[in-house]
């Protein structure tokens, strides 16, 4: 019988296709992809699903199967990205890597309040995808899900809700009623429920312990450097142009006033090098000044930005302001004189570190999250 039969090839190389690693292997991964993909709320979107508890309870699996880094996120630093990248890596079997994460802050609920954030709901969800994260969803943290049990909580978010076959948390990662749950408890009910669990060490910095908080510590000390170390890149802080009162114009340096996102944490007062970030646009070189204007009549806290070598109209647009360094921290001068030639010698030392950091000129955009590295 002539043509190409199955039964012509030795058998060893028909057991490594029918075993996975031939056609039949192709088949199946592709089965699986397609799979995940159908299964997933998020493909085809913007990468971010926000749901309740009620309705994780009565839409079911929202994935085929998932393999979950479970976190608050704020500020993606370094500690965070240790989670995701490895959610990532250990994902297997068509499981989706997933980020599930939670707003309004905890603390917002059952605390004092809710710390200032680092970072928008919407940066911190592109922020996450840049790791390979394929969706981040958003559980809404109310009343009802802090009055969870922590068994309950793994039941119905995790195994009904996710579909988790992995889970990825920090060691100090708490869930359920009065934050009962421990990593301890995850691991007990993920070998009885049927899921992995991967508990990350912290990153230590310096000899402390990366965290949200200390990114805060940092930023309101004025130390942006610092906070940068921590977060694998400078804060941004975004926000919107608004008219101010042309003070800087009169002096010879005029600003943009930005309007930041109130729920961020500006950092302390001071002048700083930044980057200026316009919507779409290339990072320009500028320096910003975060103070209550002393030397004037003082008023509440506000962001000023001088664009070097720039001209033109800002008002209204989204920008993002990137800090570098801190140039110096903020006196009460004698005289709108004494303030102007200090101007001037702040520039002139931004101007001289942008070009010995080869960055005198606008820099093209590029994103704000670390990401892997090749």
């Amino acid at each position: 019988m002539g043509g190409w039969w199955p039964w012509r090839i030795p058998w060893k190389r028909r057991r490594a296709w029918l075993s996975g690693r031939g056609l039949c292997g192709i088949v199946r991964a592709w089965e699986r992809a397609t799979m995940t993909q159908q299964h997933s709320p998020c493909h085809g979107a913007a990468g971010t699903l926000h749901v309740t508890l009620d309705e994780l309870r009565e839409r079911g699996p929202l994935f085929h199967a998932t393999w979950v880094a479970i976190g608050n996120f704020d500020g993606l630093h370094v500690g965070h990205q240790r989670i995701l990248k490895t959610a990532v890596a250990q994902a297997a079997g068509g499981a989706a890597p997933v980020a599930l994460t939670f707003h309004p802050h905890p603390r917002a609920v059952v605390g004092s309040g809710a710390p200032p954030a680092l970072m928008t709901l919407a940066a911190r969800s592109a922020c996450i995808r840049a790791f390979g994260v394929q969706c981040t969803v958003c559980l809404r943290f109310d009343a009802d899900l802090a009055r969870l049990p922590a068994t309950d909580f793994v039941q119905a978010v995790l195994v009904k809700g996710l579909a988790a076959r992995g889970v990825v948390v920090g060691e100090n990662f708490r869930f359920g009623h009065r934050a009962q749950g421990t990593p301890q408890l995850l691991r007990e009910l993920g070998h009885r429920l049927g899921f992995a669990v991967t508990v990350v060490e912290p990153v230590r910095c310096g000899g402390d312990i990366v965290s949200s908080s200390l990114v805060r510590r940092r930023l309101l000390e004025g130390d942006v450097e610092a906070a940068a170390r921590l977060l694998d890149r400078p804060f941004r802080l975004s926000g919107r142009v608004v008219r101010g009162d042309g003070r800087g114009r009169t002096l010879g340096f005029p600003t943009a006033n930005v309007l930041p996102d109130p729920e961020l944490l500006l950092p302390g007062e001071g002048v700083y090098r930044v980057r200026f970030w316009r919507d779409g646009m290339e990072a320009l070189p500028a320096l910003a000044v975060i103070s209550s204007r002393p030397t004037f009549t003082a008023g509440p806290v506000a962001l000023e930005v001088h664009i070097l070598d720039f001209s033109g109209d800002l008002y209204g647009e989204a920008v993002e302001v990137e800090f570098l360094d801190r140039v110096r921290g903020i006196v009460r001068f004698r005289s709108a004189e004494e303030l102007r030639r200090q101007i001037q010698q702040d520039v002139a030392a931004a101007r001289a570190r942008f070009a010995a950091d080869g960055q005198g000129r606008p820099q093209p955009a590029a994103s704000s999250c670390g990401g892997p590295r090749a």
